[in-house]
């Protein structure tokens, strides 16, 4: 009876509006996140400032960070918004002019309340999962079934930091028009609603431009016509080809417009630029995502994980993958819809390989991944006795089963809650990296200098957020090393510093978003900014910089210096050696 209830329950027509409550309640939480990393860039682009003049982005482009102009690069690193490591052609440009147009009105209307940005980002996911759950709603049956892959998606944790970082709000907005798009090509081709053929493509293109992520689209579009499309196998691709417009229109605009990434392999790739090197991470990295969506741990574990780590974490994925074959072959046989949302979820993974994998890029994979698990429980719980003969798998298949909604209803929903209000971490160590010593009005007119910071890019975050709070910033900030491994700092004499991190400059992958592992430094090579010039004295064994010399232009008692370290979990003063002396400073790692 109580079975029954819950069928009958999750079968509702108003399940839809219900799940969208549900998601926006466990999301509660980011309300109180205020501003993370990007945010900050974000607003100082739409708020602008008398400091940094020429330098942020238009508003509607306010994700250009990096255009790949050396000259704009190398005032950033002059003025200290960026490492002196920096590769001076980096780029890392993208198109979102729809998601930038709700950043402005954010900016604008309300710019120094962020709980009402983050209601705002709570509003489009609400309308998300709602509309996830009406896609689920046309193409499961019976209704049960396709309540319980709209709970499943309306309470999977890997939403959680998107809904709270303001900046990710592109990635809700591009899965939104997604599947609006998905709906309407569904209207059309089964409903012959006419207006689907314009509406479809209008909409894929609106999730383009929203984020680079609504390629996803075209992964469920393609599987549809496979699957689920009743027309001829010419009209069925027929049917792609106003997509295949908008989506070549939207490639070559990109490409004309200079958006793209270069320079940070490690974190950022271009698919075009290098097929075979991201055939190669589609290998390495899809496995990652499908354990990430399936079970645990999260995709972005291997950031906590050495090699060895990395590759047991691989296996991993790549035994859920082998596992999931098995278990859902004879379902995806039967059910031209399973195989609609398996092969959609696969095509899926694809364009997220080409970012370091983190449960934040699930949004497609999780659609189709969602519509199958809850298929799947279907066939395993609800189905007649098996013969002998398969009565193992059957076994094997309820096991699992039972995991997954362990996983999926009892642990996801509290990840979802404990992401939502710490999508980074603790806010106190976040906070942290605001709160600078010293920082009164005379650092107008002196140098910052950070001698270990434990995520330098980070500090033009610190920078942007203080200008459009209108707070002195520093006439010029330098970052002289991370704090991701013990520094050693010598003192050769008045007006230089020998800075030796344990484990070489660019150890953490957070620190390669200023310069990738292809563009190496070369020994001697020197970078000379406003007060300072920085040499490469030694490098590791794989081309990183494992020394570095750094001379002022000044004594390093000279007021005009501001000294700061990160110890104990904070910023504090730094007090330079004596000339002739050595100092050792331990090592923060942040999992970044």
């Amino acid at each position: 009876m109580a079975l029954s209830r819950l069928r009958a329950a999750l079968g509702h027509r108003f399940m839809p509006v219900v799940l969208a409550v549900l998601a926006v309640a466990l999301t509660l939480p980011s309300l109180d996140a205020g501003l993370i990393a990007d945010d900050y860039y974000l607003r100082w682009t739409v708020m602008g400032s008398r400091d940094y003049q020429g330098i942020a982005p238009a508003p509607w482009d306010m994700w250009r960070f990096f255009d790949g102009n050396p000259q704009r690069t190398e005032r950033m690193m002059d003025l200290g918004l960026l490492p002196w490591w920096t590769f001076p052609q980096l780029k890392g440009a993208f198109w979102r002019p729809v998601a930038a147009a709700t950043h402005v009105v954010d900016f604008r209307l309300w710019p120094q309340f962020p709980a009402l940005m983050h209601a705002h980002s709570l509003l489009w996911f609400g309308l998300l999962v709602a509309c996830v759950a009406m896609l689920y709603r046309r193409l499961l049956a019976p209704a049960w079934v396709a309540g319980l892959a709209g709970l499943l998606y309306a309470v999977d944790d890997a939403h959680g930091m998107p809904v709270a970082m303001l900046a990710n709000r592109n990635a809700l907005l591009a899965t939104l028009f997604g599947v609006l798009a998905l709906l309407a090509h569904d209207r059309w081709r089964r409903n012959r609603w006419a207006f689907g053929i314009v509406a479809g493509p209008a909409l894929l293109a609106a999730s383009l431009l929203s984020a680079e992520a609504g390629v996803g689209t075209c992964a469920y579009l393609l599987a549809y016509a496979l699957f689920l499309d009743g027309g001829t196998r010419g009209r069925r691709f027929a049917s792609l080809l106003p997509y295949a417009a908008v989506t070549l229109v939207w490639l070559i605009l990109w490409n004309a417009l200079g958006y793209g990434v270069y320079g940070i392999e490690e974190v950022y790739n271009s698919p075009f630029a290098d097929p075979l090197g991201f055939a190669a991470l589609i290998v390495k990295r899809a496995p990652l995502y499908i354990l990430g969506q399936w079970a645990l741990p999260p995709a972005e574990t291997h950031l906590l994980l050495g090699k060895a780590g990395n590759l047991w974490l691989w296996v991993g994925g790549l035994a859920m993958l082998i596992i999931l074959a098995v278990l859902l072959y004879p379902l995806c046989r039967r059910s031209k819809t399973a195989r609609f949302w398996a092969a959609g979820m696969l095509l899926a993974v694809i364009p997220p390989c080409a970012t370091g994998p983190m449960n934040r890029q699930l949004f497609f994979v999780g659609l189709g991944a969602m519509g199958l698990l809850a298929q799947f429980l279907q066939e395993v719980f609800s189905a007649p006795a098996q013969p002998a003969g398969r009565s193992a798998l059957r076994k094997a298949a309820m096991c699992l089963g039972v995991v997954f909604i362990f996983i999926h209803l009892v642990i996801a929903p509290l990840g979802l809650v404990a992401f939502s209000k710490y999508p980074l971490g603790p806010k106190s160590v976040l906070a942290g990296f605001h709160n600078v010593p010293g920082m009164g009005p005379s650092v107008a007119g002196q140098d910052l200098v950070i001698v270990n910071h434990p995520l330098p890019v980070h500090v033009i975050h610190m920078l942007a957020g203080r200008v459009t709070a209108g707070q002195p910033v520093p006439r010029h900030t330098r970052v002289l090393a991370s704090s991701a491994s013990q520094l050693t700092v010598y003192r050769p004499d008045d007006r230089t510093l020998l800075v030796r991190p344990a484990a070489g400059y660019c150890a953490q992958v957070s620190d390669r978003l200023a310069r990738g592992l292809k563009h190496p430094m070369a020994l001697g090579q020197q970078v000379t900014l406003a007060g300072m010039t920085v040499t490469v004295t030694e490098l590791t064994a794989d081309n990183r910089p494992a020394e570095a010399r750094f001379e002022f232009s000044v004594p390093l008692e000279d007021r005009s210096l501001l000294w700061i370290q990160w110890k104990d979990g904070a910023f504090r003063p730094f007090v330079p050696p004596a000339v002739g002396q050595t100092i050792t400073l331990p090592a923060f790692t942040l999992p970044l």
